[in-house]
């Protein structure tokens, strides 16, 4: 089980929260995937774990900013699996390192919340070239009202080498705003 104390009321809250999952069989089973999104509201991140929950039962390792941190490390890095963003270099390569260990890594481009100047970082798109791990996109509009956030979730997609890594964060970036 890949929250064991609290997957019983996320997946029930996300549940409740949720009108509909479009694209869930995009969902790679036979290989680990690194997913991007955009991010619009706090309750984003376990909006995306509950059709990860539903059809993989496996923890998803969110880069985090130290906002929440007071909550201890047990709390913020081994149940709910935050990688913590004290240090760039650190977290890329503790991300890199869950990779290549065929783990789940979630970040949101573009930073922080709300960002609604579209400068989204290229961290993603570098670590899914140097693993050679695909990208899985998902586009929520989210909401705290009952029934009332959507999730799209687009095809795993591998990056290119040679292309420009801003060009090619930009285009994900689209994927994932194209259903906001």
């Amino acid at each position: 089980m890949a929250y064991p104390i609290s997957k019983l009321w996320i997946y029930t809250l996300c549940r409740v929260l949720t009108r509909n999952i479009e694209g869930i069989n995009n969902i790679p089973k036979d290989f680990n995937f690194i997913l991007i999104s955009n991010h619009d509201k706090l309750i984003d991140p376990l909006l995306i774990l509950y059709p990860i929950l539903r059809k993989l039962d496996k923890k998803v390792h969110f880069l985090a900013t130290p906002t929440w941190w007071f909550l201890g490390k047990t709390i913020c890095r081994k149940w709910a699996g935050c990688i913590p963003l004290f240090n760039p270099e650190q977290a890329y390569s503790e991300m890199k390192n869950r990779v290549k260990k065929g783990e789940i890594i979630g970040i949101f481009p573009e930073g922080h919340l709300n960002a609604r100047i579209r400068h989204p970082k290229t961290g993603a798109a570098r670590l899914a070239i140097e693993t050679k791990t695909p990208i899985l996109p998902i586009s929520i509009k989210s909401s705290y009202l009952p029934f009332n956030s959507t999730i799209h979730i687009g095809k795993p997609i591998y990056l290119k080498k040679r292309k420009n890594i801003k060009k090619q964060t930009l285009d994900l970036m689209n994927i994932c705003t194209q259903f906001t």
